[in-house]
């Protein structure tokens, strides 16, 4: 289906942007780090989305082919998410509470324990992750190492694994100083 070709949004029309789109683009090139190359190549200010498609500032369309690097398997905006989201937002309980215990974490764990063999939901720990990738991926790494006992890995050599030390040595190009490396023998 092309995107001319897409059922409309239930939302507000988007007014012309007047160079708006441009305006942002180029402000946040100034104020951003390079190293979120993969975004300047999309000149795309995403402004609405729902299920697949992202409505840019432009008023423009699109097909969302990066599902929010993988996060959004049910499409942007799913009712069933927002009715959750909106569920817990009316509760008043709290959205941050760092690593303590709260109804919501209980009820999503047993959720998830109840998905796993029983073998393996009496033995099984979570491990929760803050907010970003590479936090997993910093998880991920110790938690291989401490498996297997080996220092060696397998990854993506030039793929973005995060920032911290051993993301970046884990996606290669790490200085020629050493230091990223030793980050990542460190955290091992």
């Amino acid at each position: 289906m092309a995107v001319t070709q897409l059922p409309p949004m239930a939302l507000a029309a988007v007014p012309g942007d007047g160079g708006a789109t441009q305006g942002i683009l180029r402000r946040q090139a100034l104020r951003e780090s390079a190293a979120r190359t993969y975004a300047r190549a999309l000149p795309i200010v995403p402004v609405r989305a729902r299920g697949m498609t992202v409505e840019g500032a432009d008023g423009r369309r699109y097909l969302d082919c990066l599902s929010g690097a993988g996060a959004l398997a049910l499409g942007h905006n799913h009712p069933v998410v927002l009715d959750a989201i909106r569920a817990v937002l009316d509760s008043e309980a709290p959205l941050q509470v760092l690593d303590l215990a709260t109804p919501v974490k209980d009820a999503f764990t047993d959720e998830l324990f109840a998905t796993l063999p029983p073998g393996l939901a009496s033995r099984a720990r979570v491990q929760f992750c803050g907010p970003a990738g590479t936090d997993a991926v910093e998880a991920a790494l110790k938690l291989v190492r401490t498996a297997t006992g080996r220092d060696g890995l397998l990854a993506f050599s030039g793929a973005y694994h995060g920032m911290t030390a051993g993301a970046l040595a884990a996606s290669g190009g790490a200085p020629a100083d050493g230091v990223m490396a030793a980050g990542a023998a460190a955290a091992g």
